[in-house]
Formats: C-alpha cells, sequence, structure tokens
C-alpha cells in the first residue's frame, strides 16, 4: 500500500464512524454511544455470563472511565442496573433492564436487520475483507507518531 491509498482507507475509515454515529430516531437524550453499550452488555451476559465494566470497555476498545461515564448515564435512564459481584465485592456487574432489553431489540436487532436489507448485494467476503483490513490498519498504526 503507497501512500495516497492509506488517505483513501483512512478517509473511509472517517467515513464509517460517522456512518455508525448518526443513528436516526433514537430515544430522547440517547447518543449512538450509549446503544452501543447495551449492544456489548447484551452480547457479553447473553449466555448467563456475568458482565462486568471493564468486559464492555474490552469489547468496544473504549477506557474504562469512559464507559463507566455512560453506563451511569444509562443508570439513570433506568436501561442498565449496576450491582455487587457476589464473590468479589470490588467488582461491579451490569445487567439490562426490560427497557434496556426493548431497547436492544430495536435500536440493535431490528435497526441492523433492516440495515442490512439494504446491503444485501455485499457478500460475507467482503464483509470479513473489510474486518481485516481494518484489524491489520490498527495493528500496523506507528507508535507515537511518524517514524
Amino acid at each position: 500500500m503507497d501512500h495516497d491509498q492509506l488517505r483513501t482507507l483512512l478517509d473511509s475509515c472517517f467515513a464509517a464512524k460517522k456512518i455508525v454515529e448518526e443513528m436516526k430516531e433514537l430515544p430522547q437524550g440517547f447518543k449512538p454511544r450509549h446503544i452501543h453499550i447495551i449492544d456489548a452488555v447484551s452480547r457479553l451476559g447473553a449466555g448467563g455470563e456475568e458482565v462486568r465494566v471493564s468486559d464492555v470497555s474490552r469489547r468496544l476498545n473504549i477506557t474504562t472511565p469512559s464507559v463507566t461515564k455512560l453506563i451511569n448515564e444509562l443508570e439513570k435512564k433506568n436501561v442498565v442496573v449496576k450491582y455487587e459481584c457476589p464473590d468479589d465485592g470490588r467488582a461491579t456487574l451490569l445487567k439490562l433492564t426490560e427497557l434496556g432489553k426493548e431497547y436492544e431489540e430495536k435500536y440493535v436487532e431490528q435497526y441492523h436487520a433492516a440495515w442490512a436489507k439494504n446491503l444485501d448485494d455485499i457478500s460475507d467476503e467482503d464483509v470479513e475483507a473489510v474486518v481485516r483490513t481494518i484489524s491489520r490498519l490498527a495493528e500496523a498504526m506507528p507508535e507515537g507518531g511518524a517514524e
């Protein structure tokens, strides 16, 4: 890849970020990041597993303080419940409330299903190539700027 191709790739990444951050018709006071947290808590706890704040942080590649702030906002909106881990009083666990589950169904499952219908011309192989490329881009990023 040459310098110009990298610029084109990075421009596409910026465009993708903007697309993801512009979910329409969210409940008042909600941001797309709130929906990402709801999705992460749901997916991480899908098999009955305990979900820690640090698990959500790792899954979304967001700092723990940022995730904690978003979770506190969701707790105030009655979407997420925080509770103490019975085995480790220092750990905070998370689960979705009934409202949180409703939002997960509407703003993740139904929204993604409708969006995916509009993308049936994109093959699984194309998706895998994009994911592989973005992962590789993250791996190859130089430490501390230009070398």
